[in-house]
């Protein structure tokens, strides 16, 4: 199923760094004219249209991100969320095998668009039914502007929806469009959107910038842009909250697009920030479990992870922690499983992507099977088990052969822990793009439709179905022990 935890880079980013932020004026709300109205700003967090979705803890970061900064700097900002699962009139599906508060979501099938009409798998829309998001929509006051975000570029159907129903119900409120797909692929976006703006990158300077503009006034930060938190209070509690460290990555994997959403490379936010919002979300917003968003969690880990998890063992936050995005497992040793383990880490998904010497390399290096079988003999040793650690094995990248990804599962497996298969997904601008697009898998100006992995775009759909069943087979022998 598809879900919002990927190795490839690609998944749920933030289209946003705080130090572009900086570039806004900090300086008091006190100093706008008193008589001015604040502007009203809705948020939307559009459906997802694929053939398969799964909320694994899916949390629209880089909007909130953007909506904490309209709001400190003096907007009246509110949200509809497509995907709040627990909304009062539309709840999801509800299965025994949801846990941590992930679940399904609500679908309804239908017709394939013309790029993808060739694959035989029912396509659909997740999300609220749509006469719940017209209700909330219409319980709205027309707002002074909208702003929509994206996330896979192939999930691009739902905020084009999104912004059409907007337009037709307000007429003249300018609506722009922001996120990951708008990112990546700007030039569609700017195209067939619809939108009235684009922001490309980083997000929170672009967007008060453009509300300023659209509205005519001149709002301010009234505080250091450090200082604010993601909004997440503007949605529905759904049990679970988002959390990013830091933004960017150190690394250069060629098929992630990690550089082109954070380009000023990684920013970490300080320790006490940090662990102020974990304090938030779980003390007051009841938050029992948080995911970590980052790329590279553990990198630096004695200045960055380590003291983080400190303060948390040390304030005695009851929360469960998942890392969805995968840690980089050469970082992880005896005394840094001991505190995962302390502060409530409970699912573990850790970067293999290959054992092949030859893809190693071209990855950048970032694991072998020595450090990797540290890692692992860390966690166990701490008394983490296979249900809460997995490794992804990257699949389906162009010209990999299935003899490469038998072999990196069989090694995990003979490790004692689950493998998840992460589909390659072609990520426009990356490395791995260009090779696919050489090599005859993709044309360069493919609709984004055609980058979902669900399809696997450049690999043969049915021994990528088998080789994933083998997994999962895998993974059944080993819970069975």
């Amino acid at each position: 199923m598809k879900t919002s935890g990927r190795s490839n880079g690609c998944g749920f980013l933030s289209c946003c760094l705080l130090e572009e932020v900086s570039q806004i004026r900090i300086g008091q709300l006190g100093s706008l004219s008193e008589d001015c109205d604040m502007a009203r700003i809705l948020c939307i967090n559009p459906w997802i249209y694929d053939f398969a979705a799964y909320n694994l803890w899916i949390e629209p970061l880089g909007l909130l991100t953007v909506a904490g900064v309209l709001r400190q700097a003096g907007h009246e900002v509110a949200l509809v969320d497509c995907l709040d699962r627990h909304h009062p009139a539309a709840p999801a599906p509800i299965s025994t095998r949801d846990a941590y508060g992930c679940g399904h979501f609500a679908k309804v099938e239908l017709p394939k668009p013309r790029a993808i009409a060739h694959v035989r798998r029912r396509w659909g829309r997740y999300g609220l039914p749509v006469e719940i998001f017209e209700a909330e929509l219409a319980a709205q006051p027309r707002p002074d502007a909208v702003l929509v975000t994206s996330m896979m570029t192939y999930w691009y159907p739902g905020p084009f929806e999104v912004i059409w129903r907007v337009k037709a119900r307000w007429p003249g409120v300018p609506v722009a469009l922001g996120g990951v797909y708008a990112s990546l692929c700007t030039e569609h976006a700017r195209a067939y959107s619809g939108a009235d703006a684009v922001l490309s990158g980083p997000g929170e300077a672009q967007a008060l910038a453009w509300v300023n503009a659209v509205t005519g006034e001149s709002r301010v930060l009234a505080v250091a842009p450090s200082d604010i938190l993601p909004a997440h209070d503007l949605r529905r509690p759904q049990g679970y909250v988002a959390i990013q460290t830091a933004r960017g990555c150190p690394f250069h994997c060629p098929y992630c697009a990690v550089h082109q959403l954070a380009p000023g490379g990684i920013a970490r936010r300080s320790v006490e920030q940090v662990v102020r919002e974990i304090a938030w979300c779980v003390e007051s917003l009841g938050a029992q479990d948080i995911a970590f968003y980052d790329d590279a969690l553990l990198v630096d880990a004695k200045r960055h992870i380590h003291p983080i998890l400190d303060a948390i063992i040390e304030r005695g936050l009851h929360v469960r922690f998942h890392t969805p995005n995968g840690l980089h497992a050469r970082y992880i040793d005896q005394p840094l499983a001991e505190k995962m383990r302390r502060a409530g880490f409970v699912t573990i998904r850790l970067g293999l992507e290959t054992i092949d010497p030859e893809e190693e390399k071209r990855d950048g290096g970032k694991v072998d099977e020595v450090a990797f079988s540290h890692a692992v003999e860390a966690l166990k040793a701490t008394g983490f088990t296979a249900r809460e650690v997995a490794a992804y094995v990257l699949v389906g990248r162009p010209g990999q052969t299935l003899e490469k990804v038998r072999a990196t599962v069989a090694f995990a497996h003979s490790l004692g822990i689950q493998v998840h298969a992460a589909e390659f997904s072609p990520v426009p601008g990356t490395a791995e793009w260009r090779n696919a697009v050489n090599a005859g898998y993709i044309p360069a100006d493919a609709d984004p439709l055609l980058h979902n992995n669900s399809i696997y775009p450049c690999a043969d759909a049915q021994a990528m179905e088998e080789l994933k069943q083998q997994i999962r087979m895998g993974n059944q022998a080993l819970l069975s022990l």
